[in-house]
């Protein structure tokens, strides 16, 4: 089977002050065994530029469908600390000479069903009531003295980001990078130090899990995991960080607001359902209710800066705490710096929503 994803775009223009919207779609991307390939927990690279195969173990994600919106002339006023879209940058007319690559297309992405304040994208075939489940007491037992209360891991450690901004992704650039201060571990890194500051206990796990080989990694990352829990058994939270990619032949999508006049990647919170009971997972709201509250926060602070919250019916090694949820922060167009900054925000998020659920 391959995996398709659509997106729609919404481009508004200051000249004609009409909107259009275009819909297009990532062509399939078969897999040696025909499962399907991953958007999100994976990185989707196109055929022609492809240099990385995945197999059904490690695809487990389809993000069905994706909005991008680009801000209005006369955004409405929010808040502050705010997030707002960023405009694209201005637009290199042709790529370096003698190379060949993809333009950027600097989004915010949106998309999903509003529920109060927050959106959601629900997979799973439930009609879940997202109010109820939100205002659940949390199973949680939080404590703000230092004690280990998260566990940040990287079931891909090596998802690498640009080291610096750019309007075009050329051939041959690295989606994955051994040194770890190019990668989804400076999100964790960031995190950590908010969430510390905040009294929160963290441990950062920044065992390499998809490296030298990518099949496997979930296999891997799960031994961390009951590791650092029977090791830690105080923890509550578990937060696997990952990062997008979302793109097609005609473009790579780089999911990126401005907060506090600072551009930050996007984030989406993933949370693994059981709709029919048949994947041993029968706790999953408790799972749903933290990533509801996050998403709540995040609306409250920093408006824009979450992309819709995905529910689906998938495990994502989130069976093993009441916590334990799934991150992706950015795609592989957003640079370090930005991806960094929306740890330390992430961070603040996660703090504020414990002190909440401590009240």
């Amino acid at each position: 089977m391959a995996a398709k994803t659509r997106w729609h775009i919404r481009l508004l223009s200051a000249a004609a002050a009409t909107a259009a919207a275009v819909c297009f779609g990532v062509r399939c991307f078969p897999l040696f065994n025909g499962e399907q390939a991953a958007l999100a927990t994976a990185d989707l690279l196109l055929p022609k530029a492809a240099q990385e195969v995945y197999t059904s173990e490690e695809n487990q994600l389809l993000i069905e469908e994706d909005e991008l919106i680009l801000p209005s002339a006369t955004p409405s006023p929010v808040e502050t600390p705010k997030a707002t879209a960023t405009p694209s940058p201005t637009p290199v007319p042709t790529p370096k000479p003698g190379t060949k690559a993809t333009p950027i297309q600097e989004s915010q992405v949106g998309g999903g069903t509003q529920y109060g304040d927050i959106f959601i994208k629900n997979s799973t075939g439930l009609d879940v009531d997202f109010a109820a489940e939100q205002k659940k007491e949390s199973k949680l037992n939080l404590k703000a003295d230092g004690t280990p209360m998260v566990l940040l891991y990287h079931t891909h450690t090596t998802e690498s980001y640009l080291p610096e901004e750019s309007a075009w992704f050329y051939d041959g650039t690295a989606t994955r990078n051994q040194d770890l201060t190019q990668t989804v571990v400076m999100v964790g890194n960031a995190m950590e130090a908010e969430l510390e500051a905040a009294g929160f206990g963290v441990i950062h796990d920044t065992t390499v899990h998809d490296y030298p080989s990518y099949n496997g990694g979930y296999a891997r990352s799960l031994e961390t995991m009951k590791k650092n829990l029977e090791k830690y058994p105080s923890i509550q939270i578990t937060l696997d960080i990952h990062r997008d990619a979302i793109g097609g032949e005609d473009r790579r999508v780089k999911p990126t607001v401005t907060v506090d006049g600072k551009k930050a990647a996007q984030f989406m919170l993933i949370a693994g359902c059981d709709a029919d009971g048949s994947l041993g997972f029968p706790n999953w709201k408790q799972n749903l209710n933290l990533a509801l509250n996050l998403q709540q926060t995040a609306a409250e602070k920093f408006p824009g800066l979450a992309r819709p919250l995905y529910c689906c019916n998938m495990v994502y090694n989130e069976n093993l705490t009441p916590g334990s949820l799934l991150l992706e922060c950015g795609t592989e167009v957003n640079t370090v710096e930005e991806a960094a900054y929306t740890g330390q925000l992430f961070g603040k998020i996660l703090a504020d929503t414990m002190r909440k659920m401590m009240e």
